[in-house]
């Protein structure tokens, strides 16, 4: 159940690199098992073992910052 969410989750941000919310990232990388270490201030800090990304809390998020985080997760 938690694998196809995260793959549907997952597909629709890659759809969508050029136009993502906020919210879909920070979803998508909540249920890859990242938490999020700092709330405030214009950049979110998320954490997974090793592996650290910072987004900013901007509408839409830049392409790099989406690419940068589906290439973390696909890592694993």
């Amino acid at each position: 159940m938690v694998e196809k969410r995260l793959q549907r989750l997952y597909d629709q941000v890659a759809k969508n690199r050029k136009n993502c919310r906020y919210e879909d990232l920070e979803r998508l990388l909540l249920a890859a098992g990242f938490t999020l270490r700092k709330a405030g201030g214009s950049h979110m800090i998320f954490k997974r073992g090793s592996s650290i990304l910072s987004v900013p809390k901007r509408k839409p998020v830049k392409e790099h910052y989406v690419n940068e985080a589906l290439s973390t997760i696909a890592e694993t």
